[in-house]
C-alpha cells in the first residue's frame, strides 16, 4: 500500500515539475536574450539557487491539499417528487431536509415545488452544499450550508438581470395571423391576445384575407436578455378587408381594465367568444350527431374544444356558480348563471378549481377549472354550452351584448391615451426598455413598470 501511495504521489508531482522546468527555461532564455553575460557573471552560485527553488516548488505542490471538487446537478421535477424525496437522492439526512425547509419557508414553501421546474443542487466533494430554485420569472431561492447561522443554513432571495421592454411589431398577413405574426417577430402570447381582443368583430378562421395587416404594441419581460413572458397588450390594430379596427387598453373608473375602440366603445362583451385561450373546435353544435362512444345519433347541445389536459378554463362571463361537481356523462361539470338570461356550462373537466362551488361568484375571465376527459369522453377536450332562458343555443351563433363604453368622467384621460397609442402604432417596429424617452407619455398614461 505504501509503494502504491508513493507512486501516486510521484504521478501528481510530475506535471508540476514539468511546468516549473518549462517556466525556468523560458525565464533563463529571456534573461540570456536581454543580457548574455548574466549567466557567466552569476557563476555556479546562481545554478545552486535555481536548483533550490525548483526543489521548494516541488515540495510545496506535493504537500498542498487537493482543491475541493465542485459539482452542479440540475434536477427536473417531472412528476410528484417531493422536496424530501429529491434531497434523499443526494444523501441529505432527514433532519437537514426538515431544517432546510423550515429555514426557507419565510421566502418560499418547498412543499410547493412545481412540475416541470428545475431545482439546482450544488455539492463539495460529493457532499450536498446548497441549492437554487426559481420561485418567479426572475426570482431565485438560494439555500447554502453555513454552520455560523442559526439552524445551519443560510437562505436568501436573489434576482436575475431583468427588464420590461415595449415591443411594437407589425406585419402583412399572407397565410395566417399566427404564422405571419411569428414571422414578423411577435410573441405567440401577444398574437393570441390580439385574436381575443377582436374575437367578436373578426372570425380569424374564415374572415382573414391575404393582404390584411396587423400592428401590436405590448409589454414583454426579458430575463438575462431573453423574452420569457408577455405582459399587457397596450394597443392593437387590424385592417381586415379594408376595414380598420383599433383597440386601446384603458383602466377607467371601473374595476378592471377594458379594451376600447378609438371612439371609446367597449370591445368586450358580456360573454367571451370562447372560454379557452388556446383551442380548436373538434365538434360543433348539432341536433343529431353520431356519438363515437355510444354508437348512436343524438343531439350535441354545445361545441367541443380540443385542448391539452390541464389547459385553464375561464368563466365566459361574470355570474354565480349554480352547479359544480360530477354530472353523469359530462364528468366534472360547472354551470354559471350570468347577470342576464344566459347561463354557460363546462364539461369533462379534469379538475374544478378550489373555491369554485355552488353559490360562489365569478368574474369574466376567472379560471374555474381545467380541461380533462372525465365522463363519457374520447380524449381531453372541453364541452361548452350556452343556454338562453333555459333553452340551448349554438355558442357560435349568439350575439353577445357589448359592455358599457368609456364613462363620461374618463373621456378626457381616454382621449389622451388613445391618441398616444395611435401615434405609437404608426411608428416603425422597435423593441426598447420601458424607461426609453419614446415611452414617457405612454408611461404616464398607463403606468409602465419595470419587471412586470
Amino acid at each position: 500500500m505504501k509503494t502504491g501511495a508513493a507512486e501516486q504521489q510521484r504521478k501528481r508531482t510530475r506535471p508540476v515539475l514539468l511546468a516549473v522546468l518549462i517556466f525556468i527555461a523560458f525565464f533563463l532564455s529571456a534573461l540570456f536574450i536581454i543580457s548574455p553575460k548574466a549567466f557567466s557573471d552569476k557563476g555556479a552560485g546562481f545554478a545552486d539557487v535555481v536548483t533550490t527553488k525548483i526543489r521548494e516548488s516541488i515540495t510545496a505542490a506535493s504537500l498542498a491539499p487537493p482543491m475541493p471538487k465542485l459539482k452542479r446537478y440540475d434536477f427536473k421535477i417531472d412528476g410528484d417528487q417531493t422536496f424530501s424525496y429529491i434531497m434523499s437522492l443526494f444523501n441529505v439526512p432527514p433532519a437537514d431536509v426538515n431544517a432546510i425547509a423550515a429555514a426557507a419557508k419565510p421566502v418560499y414553501d418547498l412543499s410547493l415545488l412545481q412540475k416541470g421546474a428545475v431545482i439546482r443542487i450544488f455539492s463539495h466533494d460529493e457532499r450536498w452544499h446548497g441549492l437554487a430554485y426559481g420561485i418567479g420569472p426572475f426570482e431565485v431561492l438560494n439555500v447554502e450550508k453555513d454552520p455560523s447561522v442559526t439552524g445551519g443554513f443560510k437562505v436568501w432571495k436573489s434576482e436575475l438581470p431583468h427588464e420590461t421592454r415595449i415591443i411594437k411589431v407589425s406585419g402583412i398577413i399572407n397565410n395566417s395571423l399566427f404564422a405571419d405574426g411569428l414571422g414578423a417577430g411577435a410573441d405567440a402570447g401577444a398574437i393570441m391576445d390580439l385574436s381575443d381582443i377582436f374575437a367578436w368583430d373578426i372570425d380569424f378562421t374564415v374572415d382573414i384575407k391575404k393582404g390584411d395587416s396587423f400592428s401590436l404594441l405590448y409589454e414583454a419581460l426579458y430575463v438575462e436578455g431573453r423574452s420569457i413572458k408577455t405582459g399587457r397588450v397596450l394597443g392593437a390594430q387590424m385592417i381586415n378587408d379594408g376595414k380598420r379596427l383599433t383597440a386601446v387598453y384603458f383602466q377607467g373608473s371601473g374595476p378592471r381594465p377594458v379594451y376600447y375602440s378609438e371612439d371609446g366603445a367597449s370591445l368586450s362583451r358580456t360573454l367571451l367568444k370562447s372560454p379557452l385561450r388556446y383551442r380548436r373546435v373538434s365538434s360543433y353544435f348539432s341536433r343529431s350527431r353520431y356519438h363515437p362512444i355510444l354508437k348512436s345519433y343524438r343531439p350535441h347541445h354545445g361545441i367541443d374544444y380540443s385542448a391539452p389536459s390541464g389547459t385553464p378554463i375561464e368563466a365566459a362571463g361574470s355570474g354565480r356558480i349554480v352547479f359544480a361537481g360530477w354530472k353523469s356523462g359530462y364528468g366534472n361539470f360547472i354551470e354559471v348563471k350570468h347577470h342576464n338570461s344566459y347561463s354557460t356550462g363546462y364539461g369533462h373537466l379534469s379538475k374544478i378549481r378550489s373555491g369554485i362551488r355552488k353559490g360562489a361568484s365569478v368574474e369574466q375571465g376567472d379560471v374555474i377549472g381545467y380541461v380533462g376527459s372525465t365522463g363519457i369522453s374520447t380524449g381531453p377536450h372541453l364541452h361548452y354550452e350556452i343556454r338562453q332562458s333555459g333553452r340551448v343555443v349554438n355558442p357560435l351563433g349568439i350575439k353577445s351584448e357589448p359592455k358599457q363604453g368609456v364613462a363620461s368622467a374618463d373621456r378626457p384621460a381616454f382621449a389622451k391615451l388613445s391618441g398616444e397609442v395611435a401615434r405609437q402604432l404608426s411608428l416603425p417596429d422597435m423593441t426598447a426598455p420601458v424607461g426609453d424617452m419614446r415611452f414617457q407619455t405612454l408611461g404616464r398614461l398607463v403606468g409602465l413598470q419595470d419587471g412586470v
